[in-house]
């Protein structure tokens, strides 16, 4: 006679593996957890590198008024938020198990192919992306205040470096050019729309001429 445990591990071993919506997000929320764990203390120690990098650097222009600290404040997160989309894009997506990497140079492929996903996981994925770099855009723009075009162009090529480094890295995720493409929308979608709103306030401020 099977002893209770034995007993449970047969029946579990006999029953058919079945990979429901409610479990999927159950197994990825835990796996993210572990990861972010892991996450957080790199995070923190990398930007407060950061902070002190800057502060060392720019110490002399800020006290002789050639720098503002706000536009360092505004610096020092613009590239924290370059250091936590790395760390969180390049942890690998679940400890232990053979290294592997996908590539998929096809755009929408998954989506044609597969669909939208358990729960509309795929585009659920493209729109956190656009929202992502639609943030880092907005900063890129406060920080530097460089061009649309610029801004574009280098997050664009940061995307392409991280998925490049998911790939030779073997981190269990897929290196795929929708992310890409994801990317260089939301980084557009920020830089615009942080471009109009200043043009606006601009405007707003411009005194009016009497006719």
């Amino acid at each position: 006679m099977l002893q209770p445990r034995e007993a449970l591990i047969e029946m579990a071993m006999a029953m058919p593996l079945t990979l429901d919506e409610h479990s999927f997000r159950t197994r990825k929320h835990d796996v993210y957890l572990g990861l972010l764990s892991y996450l957080i203390p790199f995070f923190l120690i990398g930007v407060a590198l950061i902070a002190g990098v800057l502060a060392i650097t720019n110490w002399k222009r800020v006290k002789a008024g050639q720098t503002q600290l706000s536009k360092l404040f505004l610096l020092w997160i613009f590239l924290g938020w370059i250091l936590g989309t790395g760390l969180n894009t390049l942890m690998p997506a679940a400890f232990g198990g053979e290294p592997k990497s996908t590539l998929s140079l096809v755009p929408f492929q998954e989506l044609i192919l597969n669909g939208p996903g358990i729960g509309y996981s795929v585009i659920k994925e493209g729109l956190a992306n656009i929202l992502l770099f639609a943030v880092g855009g907005a900063l890129y723009m406060l920080a530097l205040k460089p061009s649309v075009g610029r801004v574009v162009l280098h997050l664009g090529l940061f995307a392409v470096v991280v998925e490049t480094g998911q790939f030779a890295l073997g981190i269990d995720r897929i290196s795929s050019v929708d992310d890409v493409i994801w990317a260089v929308l939301g980084a557009a979608i920020g830089a615009l729309t942080l471009r109009g709103r200043t043009k606006r306030k601009m405007r707003n401020r411009a005194p009016q001429v009497a006719s």
